[in-house]
């Protein structure tokens, strides 16, 4: 298991660390511009935007300190930096099965269940890396800004949290997807539906009344970073809710992995 894990993190480590930088760079702009804003412009132009648009920043008040560096981590930005890295590590499991180096690796006396709990490892310390650089960038923001000074940083931290639980969730489903996908290009196309999916759900069921009992199963649902910063402190529920996929997707993978070893046998 260490060894998976230590080389599915040497062959990633570039792309850790350029998204762990990117991001963090991208949560220091968004606290940055807070300082050149009307916040009296913005609270007149949110509260002008039809419902539809009015649900893309959240529940909380972008108008706010707390609000709008919270709702940094829901941009699309932030969303698409923290997906693309689990879904692109995750998955490289199916392309692993895909060319035949998890034939080459499983030959030795490795069981399945490590070489995949090894790749799913790795995903969840590069996901932790990437956090903290977003972490980071907004707490340098914090102690720059002047305006910001109302955020605190184990708000801030909560947030990050929240977020890489989420993200590990994507990881999981991406796992338990990787091992059923035939191909790695279809693994990821099917992840990235999971989470495209799952946002327009929880978009619908934010603007349709009709829809509104099928939000809980999005897991953007369970994830509003601009609330959180605001009140600092996470949903119990939320946190079950996306700590229970995880478990229950790896779990998933696992026996899936297993099974498909011993069909081959």
């Amino acid at each position: 298991m260490s060894v998976m894990l230590q080389l599915s993190l040497v062959r990633s480590r570039a792309r850790i660390l350029t998204m762990a930088l990117g991001f963090g760079l991208f949560e220091y702009i968004v606290g940055l511009s807070y300082a050149s804003i009307n916040h009296n412009a913005i609270r007149s132009l949110v509260a002008s935007l039809p419902p539809a648009l009015r649900v893309l920043a959240g529940q909380a008040n972008v108008a706010s300190p707390t609000g709008y560096l919270g709702s940094g981590y829901l941009h699309p930005v932030a969303l698409t930096i923290q997906g693309a890295l689990v879904i692109s590590m995750a998955s490289a499991v199916a392309r692993d099965r895909e060319s035949g180096a998890a034939e080459l690796i499983l030959s030795r006396p490795i069981a399945p269940w490590r070489w995949l709990t090894g790749q799913a490892a790795a995903v969840c310390i590069a996901l932790c890396i990437v956090t903290a650089g977003g972490l980071i960038g907004g707490l340098i923001a914090v102690a720059q800004v002047h305006d910001l000074g109302s955020v605190h940083p184990a708000s801030l931290m909560l947030a990050s949290l929240a977020g890489g639980l989420m993200f590990l969730a994507v990881a999981g489903v991406t796992l338990l997807i990787s091992i059923i996908a035939t191909s790695g290009a279809r693994a990821v196309g099917w992840a990235a539906g999971f989470v495209v999916i799952s946002y327009a759900v929880n978009y619908l069921a934010s603007i349709w009344t009709i829809a509104k009992p099928l939000g809980a199963i999005s897991i953007f649902h369970h994830y509003d970073p601009g609330v959180i910063t605001t009140r600092g402190h996470l949903s119990a529920v939320d946190v079950a809710a996306l700590v229970g996929l995880t478990c229950v997707s790896v779990a998933a993978s696992i026996v899936c992995v297993q099974r498909r070893e011993l069909a081959s046998t």
